[in-house]
């Protein structure tokens, strides 16, 4: 059932669902509310979806998304074993919870449900409360919808008041009460985000993985971590990022839809983006690696690299203060301090970003530009401080500087004249 928002939950669901609403026989089906009044009519316009349907119905909140699979099918098992028309779930909870508070005779048998908005001053301590889950019999479940009256301080159509009405029923009480708690505001919005957290820490923990602060570390429940994997303080992983057996991530790191191969050290405050690093690579501390840059077995990327949709070959390094973008760099190469590919001209002389490709043991030296498109080949020297603007053919030196001048004794005169000039 959809109201408020429809057309983004539809765009949602059709994207993270592809199939949910194609074919003869969809898996999911969305009634509009049209105009909300509570949420026992939400049920009651649900009526011709079910038209012929002979089994139980599960009713669950939109708003409760830490409910486990373990405990609705526990809540549905429940269901099956009793002779119930009716089971609700229900929670122990402080009394400030703002939520229906069960009502029970003097042998503990359920007479109805009360929302917290219209119950008495003594009905509010009761700490037993619905929370909004419910597994009832299809026939029992619309003959009462439709015998609803708005009686009450919000002027809707209460699903609560189906219990009273309902007289073969049961609770199933959730022993895990944070699963079942609904988000209302910010507020319980962080709550939840900080259960779930520490809930997947707990478990890859338990699966070999070392966290060494939990308190501090963000994993999304879509990551995939091997055994005896090390995360510092303050990590997050992200989207769909798996790490491989051995790998040490370090303080501060960002990782998002990234695939870290085994034995990699990604060193602390370090970002990686929707790439890839071989085993026993290294990247950081202070590295980026933007979207698809590619690090190859036993490379490092070291302090303030920046790469950017370029692969690093087995054994290269860039080890400070460099700039890789666009750039196919093969085995064994060295690219020194301060490093440039120059890949982006404006669009003067080609469309989008111009390719830099750089052959195995190339060794370039520190403080050089390479002017893309630009190949070096095979077993290419660059020397430092050179701008590479043509192609290079194998096993060859490039040297693009200045000629030095030197001038002796020249300063002499002009420290002279400047410690004249500050006397005055």
């Amino acid at each position: 059932m959809v109201s408020h928002h429809k057309e983004q939950v539809r765009a949602f669901v059709s994207e993270t669902y592809p199939r949910a609403f194609k074919g003869k026989n969809p898996i999911l089906s969305l009634v509009d509310q049209k105009s909300p009044k509570g949420t026992g009519h939400a049920v009651l316009v649900t009526e011709k979806v079910f038209k012929n349907f002979t089994h139980p119905i599960a009713i669950l909140s939109g708003d409760v998304p830490g409910l486990s699979l373990k405990t609705f099918e526990a809540l549905i098992y429940s269901h099956k074993d009793s002779q119930a028309e009716l089971t609700l779930a229900s929670a122990i909870l402080d009394p400030s919870y703002p939520y229906g508070r069960v009502l029970r005779d003097r042998n503990n048998n359920i007479t109805g449900m009360i929302e917290a908005l219209d119950a008495t001053e003594e009905q509010r301590q009761i700490q037993e409360m619905g929370v909004g889950l419910y597994c009832v019999n299809s026939h029992a479940l619309f003959s009462t919808v439709k015998q609803l009256i708005p009686n009450n301080a919000k002027k809707e159509y209460y699903l609560t008041d189906i219990v009273k009405l309902i007289e073969k029923k049961q609770a199933y009480i959730v022993p895990n009460k944070e699963e079942v708690l609904g988000i209302n505001n910010r507020y319980e919005l962080a709550q939840y985000e900080h259960y779930f957290r520490q809930a997947i820490n707990k478990k890859w923990m338990l699966e070999g993985v070392t966290i060494i602060d939990p308190q501090t570390t963000y994993i999304d429940a879509g990551v995939q971590l091997a055994h005896d994997v090390v995360l510092g303080p303050n990590t997050h992983l992200y989207g769909k990022t798996s790490i491989g057996e051995g790998t040490t991530v370090g303080v501060g790191a960002i990782i998002q839809n990234s695939t870290i191969g085994a034995k990699a050290h990604i060193r602390s405050y370090t970002i990686i983006e929707e790439s890839k690093v071989e085993d026993e690579g290294i990247v950081g501390p202070f590295s980026r690696l933007r979207p698809e840059s590619h690090i190859k077995k036993r490379a490092r990327v070291g302090n303030f690299v920046e790469l950017k949709k370029t692969v690093l070959g087995e054994d290269s390094k860039a080890n400070h203060l460099t700039y890789l973008g666009d750039a196919i760099i093969g085995k064994d190469v060295n690219v020194g301090c301060g490093v440039i590919t120059c890949n982006y001209d404006g669009g003067l002389r080609y469309k989008g970003k111009a390719k830099t490709k750089i052959e195995d043991h190339v060794f370039v030296g520190s403080d050089c530009q390479l002017i893309a498109p630009v190949t070096l080949k095979r077993g290419t020297y660059v020397a430092s401080g050179t701008t590479v603007t043509q192609d290079v053919p194998p096993d060859s030196l490039v040297i693009a500087r200045a000629p030095q001048v030197i001038k002796p004794h020249y300063m002499k005169k002009l420290w002279a004249r400047a410690k004249k000039q500050k006397r005055k």
